[in-house]
């Protein structure tokens, strides 16, 4: 008789489908690895302030507990919203999502800019603006466009530039460490 493993389950809050399909991407490099047994879950949140994401990803993480636990939540988000002075400081995000036992993992200034990171040689680059980011990675890779499906993702990086950047980045790396991969 044949023992299957069951699959720890992971739920991520994304903000939006570029996010998605970084965890897809995420998904894909996991089932690459014989000895991890995870299910990454991702759901957008559609963008909006980080009270209003927040509120919409504690919801859809009770409706998806109708299938079972999650071992760990995960807010993936841009940071570069706080710096509008219209919502809540990175820290008082981490505070709030926290105390619903969600782990920020912030994007800076967004997701750009972490695809960015990924590349050899600049994962210590910090980029001020979101416009700057877009700009930086462009010139990195020509032909990117928004959002890269995970496929992409797969076929422009690897594990060791996600482990790379994770040595720079405190968010990802205790991300990668949560699921596994670190």
């Amino acid at each position: 008789m044949r023992i299957i493993k069951q699959r720890a389950r992971f739920f991520f809050a994304c903000e939006g489908e570029s996010e998605q399909s970084f965890v897809k991407w995420l998904q894909m490099l996991a089932d690459k690895q014989d000895r991890l047994h995870v299910h990454l879950e991702a759901k957008p949140l559609g963008g909006g302030g980080y009270q209003t994401m927040l509120n919409r990803a504690i919801r859809y993480r009770k409706q998806g507990l109708s299938n079972g636990r999650y071992k760990q939540s995960f807010l993936l988000l841009d940071g570069d919203r706080a710096d509008s002075g219209e919502d809540w400081s990175i820290d008082q995000l981490k505070q709030k999502a926290g105390a619903k036992t969600f782990i920020l993992c912030c994007q800076m200034p967004n997701f750009e800019g972490r695809l960015l990171r990924l590349f050899p040689g600049k994962e210590r680059v910090r980029l001020a603006s979101a416009k700057a980011a877009l700009e930086q990675l462009v010139k990195q890779w020509p032909d990117y466009q928004k959002p890269a499906n995970a496929l992409t993702l797969g076929r422009k990086y690897c594990l060791d530039d996600l482990k790379r950047a994770a040595g720079c980045d405190a968010d990802l790396q205790l991300l990668l460490e949560q699921i596994g991969l670190c």
